[in-house]
């Protein structure tokens, strides 16, 4: 009994139907084969375990002997690589080399997860973790085994998000991912590393929520972090991000007061797809504190537009301060303004008054302020809201 007498694409068709039948656990717990470490058969874009497939496929073209097990013959390119190939099928390894290889073995896998989703959009985790999209109990899954030859810190293939811990973090364009935060500091550092080499090398990631047993899985990319607040930016899409938010560059470009991208859906319900890299950009610019309250938990704070984003505004982070989200809510409401010249924070006569704002810090110190542009406008506005006159 040898795999080179494997010889009919039949069997091995039969085989590949089988697998799709039974499931990747099933199949091969009845086979007993381990799940694939590195070789798969890619065929109509989906992806099985190599040598499990052609042991199988073994049996249907020799029925008197059966399936052959995992120890009577070798896999990899010498044996079992060779034989499917020859007969016309794809192997891939899993195991790239190169940041090109790793990219094209990510869309493959991507494509595996199209083909393999129910009529909901979904997957069974079982299905997630035979291509190793997801791997362990932890949020961020990088599989350092396998992706440290592409990057030394290995390379963030899946990110968990159950909504449950931060949920209005998660929208339909993205998600700001939080750095994993365990007693295990070294790992969870390691993990960050992995998902900064993802974005430096224009890799993409998967994006795994759950919904109930089954689990939805999203393509995205990691467009940016930010250290202080312990921030990734993760937007959802096919195409690679155009630039990195790895550093402020807000004073690289002319300002645009605006810009307003928001969408609408049937529903009415406002999405506003450049909330999240304000967000980022933002405290990437000043920090992840108010400048107004003191307040420096980046739980507490938001990113707050001058000219507000349902008046036009544009998403550039001049266009915009963090604050704490009371003062933001007090902010929207037209309770208080900044003036553009002299960077005072200015109440109504009738009140609130800064005390009861929890406004400590009365004029914003920030080694660089807002655009006088977007202060102005928000001035003006705010004497409008307020009946008063310049």
């Amino acid at each position: 009994m040898r795999i080179q007498d494997l010889s009919d694409r039949t069997a091995v068709e039969k085989a590949l139907a089988e697998f799709d039948d039974r499931g990747g656990i099933a199949f091969r717990k009845r086979y007993g084969f381990g799940p694939s470490t590195q070789y798969y058969v890619c065929h109509t874009d989906r992806l099985y375990d190599a040598k499990a497939i052609a042991g199988v496929a073994y049996g249907h073209q020799h029925p008197a002997t059966g399936a052959l097990a995992n120890d009577q013959f070798d896999g990899g390119e010498a044996a079992t690589n060779k034989v499917l190939r020859a007969l016309g099928f794809t192997v891939l390894d899993s195991h790239a080399q190169t940041v090109e290889q790793e990219r094209a073995w990510r869309f493959a896998v991507w494509a595996n997860l199209v083909e393999r989703r129910d009529d909901n959009g979904l997957l069974t985790a079982d299905a997630v973790r035979d291509v190793g999209a997801y791997g362990n109990f932890r949020g961020i899954w990088s599989d350092l085994s396998r992706t440290k030859k592409v990057h030394p810190s290995g390379v963030t293939m899946g990110l968990k998000h159950t909504g449950q811990h931060y949920p209005d973090d998660l929208s339909e364009t993205g998600v700001l991912y939080h750095y994993p935060v365990t007693k295990a500091r070294g790992r969870d550092l390691a993990e960050v590393n992995a998902t900064k080499a993802a974005a430096e090398l224009r890799l993409p990631v998967f994006v795994i929520g759950e919904v109930g047993e089954l689990r939805k899985v999203q393509l995205a990319w990691v467009e940016g972090w930010e250290d202080e607040s312990s921030l990734f930016l993760v937007e959802f899409g096919e195409k690679a991000p155009e630039r990195i938010i790895d550093r402020d560059r807000s004073d690289d470009e002319p300002f645009s007061l605006e810009g307003n991208r928001s969408r609408k859906r049937a529903s009415s319900v406002t999405v506003r797809p450049d909330q999240a890299r304000f967000k980022l950009e933002v405290f990437r610019r000043y920090g992840p504190r108010c400048p107004l309250s003191g307040i420096a938990v980046p739980q507490m704070i938001e990113a707050a537009h001058l000219r507000g984003d349902a008046d036009g505004g544009s998403s550039d982070a001049r266009n915009g301060l963090p604050m704490n989200a009371a003062l933001h809510r007090a902010f929207d409401a037209h309770l208080f303004a900044i003036h553009p010249d002299t960077l005072a924070v200015e109440v109504r006569p009738e009140g609130p008054t800064l005390d009861e704002l929890g406004i400590i810090h009365p004029r914003l110190d920030l080694p660089r302020p807002p655009h006088r542009d977007a202060l102005a406008w928000r001035y003006k506005e705010w004497l409008n809201r307020t009946g008063r006159s310049v």
